[in-house]
């Protein structure tokens, strides 16, 4: 499906559209896969000065971007336990392993929830905290889903640390 896939700024765009038409449907509109959107709500209520809460912007004010191994995660029919079902990484098997013992301690899910670890851009941004950039589209990028995420256009405000 590569030759199916959304350049960086048309995907952004697409983004504000979904963001313009969640008060012009009737129905409430859930961004999934689609992490950058936490950051354009986010840009666009600043912009209009509001606050981002429950009572403004609902369930989508109590989610992030990327929940892969930070607030979900994705068992296999072997019972392998991955980020996503996007991110075939092997966390724990859980014929050998207990779920609890898995989801606390697994080295990947440790490094997905500190996010002073993501690289490039998403290493960087203000906004990783509800966004996070799709780690399954980094990895698939890169090899390292830990990698800033590669469909998107924004710049971070902050300067890199080092280099």
């Amino acid at each position: 499906m590569v030759d199916q896939e959304l350049e960086a700024n048309t995907y952004e765009r697409l983004l504000h559209w979904f963001y313009d038409m969640r008060d012009k449907a009737p129905l409430h509109l859930k961004a999934t896969c689609a992490p950058h959107y936490y950051r354009i709500l986010r840009q666009e209520a600043h912009a209009k000065g509001e606050q981002v809460n429950f009572e403004t912007y609902g369930l989508d004010a109590m989610t992030r971007g990327c929940l892969g191994g930070t607030g979900f995660c994705f068992i296999s029919h072997d019972g392998i336990v991955q980020p996503c079902g996007y991110l075939e990484l092997n966390c724990g098997d859980l014929k050998q392993t207990s779920f609890d013992t898995i989801w606390n301690h697994s080295s990947i899910f440790k490094q997905l929830r500190d996010f002073s670890n993501y690289n490039g851009k998403c290493g960087r941004c203000e906004y990783v905290r509800v966004c996070g950039g799709c780690r399954a589209r980094a990895y698939e990028a890169t090899g390292d889903f830990l990698a800033e995420e590669p469909l998107c256009a924004y710049q971070p405000a902050k300067k890199q640390a080092h280099g």
